[in-house]
């Protein structure tokens, strides 16, 4: 089952008493200390988290200190995403999120719900494609 959408229009998604939305906004994180800094926020991240792929990976595989079961991370402007990075930054950062997503699957309802929107984007299509990523159109 799909990790990944890819949305045809603007998201609508907000948080709930047991949803969190986080937003990343591309035009806001096209580097990646400015994405560790926006999704740390958002998902309420450790103080000790150390702005890096390893500890990214450890903490999104984690989440034990939010409340909320389902997350729901919204990329908008998708096309400005890490921008400022080489690509095969972003594509490992769309692999571990793919990769905790379905490990957080196996806890059969036991761990999170982690799902990824990505708002309209000929790119974040093309990334996931050439990375071998399932997703879903809607």
């Amino acid at each position: 089952m799909a990790n990944y959408t890819i949305l045809n229009k603007p998201s609508d998604k907000h948080s709930t008493e047991k949803t969190l939305v986080a937003i990343i906004d591309g035009e806001q994180t096209d580097t990646l200390e400015k994405f560790y800094a926006s999704v740390s926020s958002q998902l309420k991240f450790p103080d000790n988290f150390g702005n890096n792929f390893d500890a990214f990976d450890e903490m999104i595989n984690d989440l034990d200190w939010l409340e909320e079961n389902r997350i729901y991370l919204i990329f908008r402007n998708y096309d400005e995403f890490l921008s400022e990075e080489n690509d095969e930054a972003r594509e490992i950062l769309l692999t571990i999120l793919d990769d905790a997503s379905t490990e957080w699957k196996r806890m059969d309802g036991e761990g999170k719900s982690l799902k990824m929107h990505i708002e309209p984007s000929d790119l974040g299509e093309d990334d996931l494609e050439t990375l071998g990523i399932e997703y879903k159109s809607e």
